[in-house]
C-alpha cells in the first residue's frame, strides 16, 4: 500500500446538488500518494474540529488495513492496494472520486456499505460535484461527491468506485470508527518529575523504561503488575505523595481533548472536567489520604470511561489505630485525673469527716467530764447523809463500793464503748450504794438473745438516767420503792426500759435537769458520729406510778 497524504484545505467545498457547505479547514483528506491527478482514486475527508487526529498510536491504520488484507472475500472483485484509516469521533466522514467530474462521471458508479455486508447506498451513478470556485481555490479541479457517512462508533464504512458495466472496482477507501478510551502508561510522584520530564519529551513512545520497569517489579508482586502495560493494577502512594503525574498513552494537543473525574473513598471530589494541560497527561494536587478512582475519557468519546485506581496511604500520625491509642491513653488520662479529683475530694471529706469526729468526741469528752463531778456529787451527798444518820457501817460500806466504781469508772473514762455487761456491773454496783441510803428495790433483767459480753454501748450512758430514777423517783418511798432496768432485742434493734413507781415528772424536765440535759445532748453528738446506727431517747408524760424513759437502738446488731 502506497503512502497517505494528509492535508488540511483551507476553503470551503460548496455541493450544489445538497445545498450544503463543508470547512474544509476543519478537514484532513486522504489519497494514495502521487496519485492525486489519477481518475478514480477516492479521497477520504475526515472531520478534526481539533479533537481528531490525536489518536493515532492508539488504532494505527495499519490494524484496518492489515486485517483487510487477510480477508479473502473482502479481496474478491477489489484492488490490492485501497485506502484505511481510523477515526475516533461523531462526525461524518465525507468522500470524493478524483479526476471524476461532469465530463467523464457518466462512465462510473459508486456503492457504500457498512462492513461486512450492509449496504447503505447501492451501486449508482454519480450526480454531486465541487463548485468552480472551489476548485480553483483548491487546485485539485472538480471532483465528485460521493457523501458524508457516520455508522457509529465500532463500525466500518467501505466506498467503492468503479466503471460502468465492469464487475471489477477500481478504487476502495475505508474509514474504521474505533472505540477508544485513555490509558495510563506511566506515573510519577513529586520527587520523579525529572524521569517525567523526560518522558514527555518522547510523547511517542508509550512503553516504560527498563529502569521503571525495574522499580515497580521491586515495589510489587509480579500478579499485581499489568501485564500490557507494566504499571501496578493499584498504585499505592505514600502519605507524603501527595501529588502525582499520571502519563497517558495518546498525543493531546488540546486540554478539552481530554476529561477527567476524581472519586475518593466512593464520593466525587472534583466532577468531569476538562484536563488542566494541552498534554498527554492528568497531574493530580495535593491529595488526601484515601482510595481513588481516576476516571478518564476523550471528549470526542464520552461513552467509553477508563478508570485507573491508585491509593493515598494514612500517615501513622492519622491512621484509626493511631487515633484509638490517643482516645484511650486521653480516656486514661481523663480517668486518672478524674479519679485524683476524686481522691483529693475523697480526703477532704475524710479530712472534713476526721475534723467533725474529733469534735464529737471533744464534745462528747466534755460531756462525759461533766457527767463524772455530777456522779460524784451525788455519791458524796449520800455518803453524807449516812454519816449524818450515824449508820457508820453503812458508810463504810458505801464508800468501799464508791472506790471500786470509781476505779470501774476511770478504766472506760478514755473508751467510747463499752461492753453491755461493764455497763449493766457499773449500774449494778451503783445501785447497790444508793439502796443502802434509800432502801428500794430493783431489778435488772437482759434478753437471753443478747450477748452481754459482744454488745456494746456508749460508756456510762444509762448511769444518769438510772441515777435519775433513784433521786427523783424513789428516794422518798424507802423499801417500797422499785427501779426496773429491762433490755430486749427487737429484730436487729436493741431497747432499753427504765423505769421507777415514784411521783413521776414531766418531759420538759429533761431539758433541765443537769443529768438528763447531759444525756439529751450526748446521744445527739452521737447520733452524729455513729454510721448506719442511731440513737433515741424518749421520757414518757406524767404517770401516778413513776416515769419511764425508752431508749433505743437502732441497728444496734447488723
Amino acid at each position: 500500500m502506497k503512502k497517505l497524504i494528509l492535508c488540511l484545505l483551507p476553503v470551503i467545498l460548496l455541493l450544489k446538488s445538497v445545498d450544503a457547505q463543508i470547512v474544509y479547514s476543519a478537514y484532513s483528506q486522504s489519497y494514495p500518494n502521487d496519485s492525486l491527478d489519477k481518475p478514480g482514486n477516492i479521497g477520504i475527508m475526515t472531520c478534526e474540529l481539533e479533537i481528531n487526529n490525536v489518536f493515532w498510536d492508539l488504532a494505527p491504520n495499519a490494524v484496518t488495513r492489515n486485517y483487510l488484507q487477510k480477508d479473502t472475500a473482502f479481496l474478491r472483485n477489489r484492488p490490492k492496494e485501497f485506502v484505511a484509516i481510523n477515526t475516533f469521533d461523531t462526525a461524518k466522514v465525507h468522500f470524493f472520486l478524483h479526476g471524476v467530474n461532469r465530463s467523464n462521471a457518466g462512465e462510473w458508479e459508486y456503492r457504500v456499505m457498512r462492513w461486512p455486508d450492509k449496504v447503505i447506498v447501492p451501486w449508482m451513478p454519480i450526480t454531486r460535484f465541487s463548485d468552480k470556485m472551489v476548485d480553483a481555490m483548491s487546485t485539485y479541479g472538480q471532483m465528485a461527491y460521493l457523501g458524508g457517512y457516520y455508522p457509529g462508533i465500532g463500525n466500518w464504512i467501505v466506498v467503492d468506485a468503479r466503471k460502468k458495466g465492469s464487475v471489477n472496482i477500481e478504487s476502495t477507501s475505508v474509514v474504521a470508527w474505533w472505540p477508544i478510551k485513555p490509558a495510563v502508561a506511566g506515573i510519577y510522584t513529586a520527587d520523579e518529575l525529572n524521569i517525567f520530564l523526560t518522558r514527555l519529551a518522547r510523547p511517542w513512545s508509550y512503553k516504560i523504561t527498563p529502569e521503571e520497569a525495574y522499580k515497580w517489579h521491586t515495589h510489587y508482586k509480579d500478579a499485581e503488575l499489568d501485564l500490557t502495560t507494566g504499571l501496578p493494577k493499584k498504585f499505592i502512594a505514600e502519605a507524603n505523595e501527595n501529588n502525582l503525574v499520571f502519563f497517558l498513552n495518546s498525543e493531546i494537543y488540546k486540554k478539552e481533548q481530554l476529561q477527567y473525574q476524581l472519586v475518593r473513598d466512593n464520593e466525587v471530589i472534583i466532577t468531569w472536567k476538562a484536563n488542566d494541560f494541552d498534554d498527554g497527561f492528568i497531574w493530580l494536587r495535593d491529595l488526601k489520604p484515601g482510595d481513588y478512582k481516576l476516571n478518564m475519557r476523550y471528549t470526542a468519546q464520552p461513552e467509553h470511561v477508563a478508570t485507573y485506581l491508585f491509593l493515598v496511604k494514612t500517615p501513622w500520625y492519622a491512621s484509626i489505630w493511631f487515633k484509638i491509642v490517643v482516645w484511650l491513653l486521653s480516656a486514661v488520662c481523663i480517668g486518672f485525673v478524674v479519679l485524683y479529683i476524686k481522691l483529693l475530694r475523697q480526703r477532704e471529706k475524710t479530712a472534713e469527716e476526721q475534723a467533725n469526729k474529733n469534735k464529737v468526741q471533744l464534745e462528747l469528752k466534755a460531756i462525759y467530764a461533766q457527767l463524772n463531778p455530777h456522779f460524784i456529787f451525788n455519791a458524796l451527798s449520800s455518803i453524807q447523809g449516812l454519816i449524818n444518820k450515824q449508820d457508820i457501817k453503812g458508810a463504810n460500806s458505801y464508800l468501799s463500793d464508791f472506790a471500786r466504781l470509781m476505779r470501774e469508772s476511770l478504766n472506760n473514762n478514755n473508751n467510747e464503748q463499752t461492753p453491755l455487761k461493764q455497763e449493766l456491773s457499773i449500774l449494778d454496783t451503783y445501785l447497790k450504794l444508793e439502796q443502802l441510803r434509800f432502801g428500794f428495790k430493783y431489778e435488772i433483767t437482759v434478753d437471753e438473745n443478747i450477748n452481754v459480753y459482744d454488745t456494746d454501748i456508749p460508756s456510762l450512758l444509762l448511769q444518769p438516767l438510772v441515777e435519775n430514777a433513784v433521786k427523783h423517783g424513789v428516794s422518798d418511798l424507802d423499801d417500797k420503792g422499785l427501779i426496773t432496768l429491762n433490755i430486749q432485742k427487737e429484730h436487729d434493734n436493741m431497747t432499753v426500759v427504765i423505769t421507777d413507781n415514784g411521783k413521776g415528772f414531766s418531759p420538759k424536765q429533761v431539758t433541765t435537769g443537769f443529768g438528763l440535759k447531759l444525756t439529751n445532748d450526748r446521744i445527739k453528738l452521737l447520733n452524729e458520729f455513729l454510721k448506719g446506727q442511731q440513737i433515741s431517747f424518749e421520757v414518757k408524760g406524767n404517770s401516778p406510778t413513776g416515769a419511764k424513759i425508752y431508749l433505743t437502738f437502732k441497728n444496734w446488731f447488723l
